[in-house]
């Protein structure tokens, strides 16, 4: 991913990062390879196009669907992005932030998609270019500060978790480059999508509501919450495949159980905090669950159409519907909880359990051995 990274910030990971892993070497190879090849087409993107990104008015307010990982986000990204209405980031465009436009992008999306898995390896969901994807990849290729560096740079997860969700230790320059950096992904999106009223995804910007509402003060926010029980343990479970592809460090000695256990309390806490401080009107702010989506996706969906106030609910729901009926051989993976993690889920987030009704007992699904 970092091949697609703006040239200073892939040379402040590249140049100043210590402890780099010997076995990343060709993997690094190719993101310096990336990078020359990019500067001059970047370029001339930068002089030909981003004045008339920066000159970008939303006509109607961003979503923004938010959640601890593996919560769902991900599917209902992909059930709502089925209904035309919506502009939303491949793939192909937050793998590369600044190589969206013009006739490079044939030559991008060939790379790409060779280099490219059927999945995203530590579940079912499919893995394509012109599939929505998070904006987050795309925000940590435009400037140092982003949730994907606990990928690429393991060493350091703590810090790099508690600058990009809570800048922590972040100078007020460096949170105003960050705040610029996600208004011009935003209106570059719009401009790209040709003024559609767009859709993002990414759990990392649960904690940055106040954030998104100072750069646009009618933006809409969808929360989903799952059962804390497999949130765990199908995060534990995808922090192997995403290091083992992405990982410039060594990663073999990071206690991932304890991470995950950490993290998901301080981003639920703050998420609940700014819930109750910015009391967002009820078109505003949505909750849904990951259960509610899969029972019933079509009911769901158009509650949140019509608690959001969003236009053209039934011929979106007709093409979500379509959507739906192609997803009959998904499979869920079926994990498993140390019996130390297990309490520690228990007496840790049992926050969560109360706020959201969730039993304290583990489903059926998830095996404590």
């Amino acid at each position: 991913p970092l091949a697609g990274a703006r040239l200073r910030v892939f040379l402040r990971h590249a140049l100043l990062t210590p402890g780099l892993d010997p076995r990343t070497r060709y993997q690094r190879f190719i993101a310096w390879v990336g990078q020359i090849l990019r500067l001059p087409l970047a370029t001339i993107e930068k002089v030909k196009y981003n004045g008339a990104i920066h000159r970008q008015t939303l006509t109607k307010p961003p979503i923004f669907l938010i959640g601890h990982w593996r919560s769902g986000t991900t599917h209902l990204h992909n059930l709502m992005s089925r209904d035309p209405q919506f502009g939303y980031l491949k793939f192909s465009e937050t793998a590369m932030p600044l190589d969206m436009l013009g006739p490079k992008v044939r030559i991008a999306r060939k790379i790409i998609d060779r280099a490219l898995p059927e999945t995203r390896g530590y579940d079912n969901v499919k893995l394509a270019l012109d599939e929505p994807q998070e904006e987050e990849m795309a925000l940590g290729n435009l400037n140092p500060i982003g949730y994907y560096s606990i990928y690429y740079l393991p060493a350091d997860m703590a810090g790099h978790r508690d600058r990009s969700l809570f800048f922590e230790g972040v100078s007020e320059k460096e949170k105003n480059r960050f705040r610029k950096n996600y208004e011009f992904l935003i209106r570059k999106v719009h401009y790209v999508k040709e003024g559609r009223q767009l859709l993002f995804k990414n759990p990392p910007s649960t904690t940055r509501m106040e954030m998104i509402l100072q750069l646009f003060p009618d933006a809409k926010f969808i929360h989903i919450v799952r059962n804390p029980w497999p949130v765990f343990s199908s995060t534990c479970g995808k922090f192997p495949r995403l290091f083992n592809a992405f990982a410039w460090q060594p990663f073999q000695n990071v206690d991932i159980p304890e991470y995950t256990l950490e993290t998901y309390a301080r981003l639920m806490r703050r998420y609940l905090e700014d819930r109750d401080r910015l009391k967002l009107p009820a078109h505003q702010l949505i909750e849904t669950t990951y259960e509610k989506i899969t029972a019933d996706p079509l009911g769901e969906i158009a509650r949140i159409y019509d608690q959001l106030k969003l236009d053209g609910k039934e011929a979106g729901l007709s093409e979500i519907g379509k959507y739906v009926g192609t997803l009959q051989d998904y499979s869920r993976n079926v994990h498993r909880i140390a019996p130390e993690h297990a309490e520690a889920i228990r007496t840790r987030w049992k926050f969560a359990f109360e706020e959201w009704s969730y039993d304290l007992t583990p489903p059926e699904d998830i095996a404590i051995s």
